[in-house]
Order: structure tokens, then sequence, then C-alpha cells
């Protein structure tokens, strides 16, 4: 399924939650979206740059939400209510 955002923002990496939602970092609104497996823009979870690049799994229950700031230059990082998709050869 297409997901087309109602407003004007460009996406960047993404990583996949346990539930099966694309979690993506977007730029210019400057948070994570998150999309369904079906199409549906879930939640959108704001963080404090525009510049928000990246996004990964993290801590020891993947339950850690890792973002790159990119117009602050720094990492941040914040509780995720689902843990991620482990990485094939990496949280097995």
């Amino acid at each position: 399924m297409l997901f087309a955002s109602p407003v004007y923002q460009s996406f960047d990496s993404l990583a996949v939650d346990s539930d099966g939602n694309i979690c993506i970092a977007t730029l210019l609104t400057g948070g994570i979206t998150v999309i369904s497996p079906s199409g549906r823009q879930l939640d959108f979870v704001k963080c404090p740059d525009p510049y928000t690049t990246n996004i990964c799994f993290g801590g020891a229950d993947l339950r850690t939400a890792f973002a790159t700031s990119s117009g602050q230059g720094e990492l941040i990082s914040f509780p995720w209510p689902c843990p991620g998709s482990p990485l094939n050869f990496l949280n097995q």
C-alpha cells in the first residue's frame, strides 16, 4: 500500500518495529512518522530538530529509539512503545 503524506515533508531513513510499523525519520516537520503495514499514518513523534535524519532501535529490549538530529549535530534517544524489529545478524 502506498502512503501519501497530507503535508509536504521529506523522509529519510527508516526502521521497522515489532508490530510491523514503518518508523520513518522525517525532515522539515522534525520527527518520526509511524506508518502501519496497511499504509495508514498511526502517529507522529515530534523531535527537537527539523532535520531528523535517521532512526534505529537499541537497548537490551530494543525499546529505545535513537535518532539523529542533524541540524544540531546530536544523537537523541527516547523510549519507544514497542520493541524494534531485531536485525538479522545482530540481535539474535
